[in-house]
């Protein structure tokens, strides 16, 4: 009997276990949730900053351009297509290696290179070209692929 006694406070504490396991605490959810927008911040931001650096090359490459040095405007457009250098690439390189890929339903259906976050494939391929088109001594084709580049750009960075 005295066993018995001993043992009734565990057993109703088993009993009430399925009770409690049922929810989770609120507060264990809200810092979930925090958590939640903190990575969903760091994805825009992410976004953001990959914006910032090709906005920042098709800047380069208007000004070069503008003074006529289209090698350069066209090595700018280059870096526009691959969202930067390749300091840039090491750090995409790094985020992939640890499991991070922006846009990973993207790169699985093929329309993103792995790791890019704005460039997709359809217009890295366009702007290497025009990056090619730049470099010609043709100065019609040159306008175009100019052109092109300005239009593409504009359309991945929605301005």
């Amino acid at each position: 009997m005295k066993r018995l006694h001993r043992a009734l406070p565990v057993c109703l504490a088993l009993l009430a276990l399925p009770v409690a396991a049922q929810e989770t605490p609120a507060a264990l959810t809200q810092a979930y949730e925090s958590l939640a927008d903190t990575i969903l911040s760091v994805r825009a931001a992410e976004h953001d900053l990959v914006g910032a650096i090709l906005d920042g090359h098709r800047h380069a490459a208007t000004v070069l351009a503008e003074k006529g040095d289209w090698e350069g405007a066209a090595a700018q457009v280059a870096l526009f297509a691959n969202e930067g250098d390749n300091g840039v690439g090491g750090v995409r390189k790094r985020l992939l290696e640890g499991g991070h890929h922006f846009n990973a339903a993207g790169e699985e259906a093929g329309m993103y290179e792995p790791g890019f976050v704005i460039v997709t494939r359809e217009a890295k391929t366009k702007l290497l070209a025009d990056a090619a088109a730049l470099r010609q001594d043709d100065a019609m084709a040159r306008q175009e692929a100019w052109d092109g580049f300005l239009a593409t750009a504009e359309e991945l960075l929605g301005h």
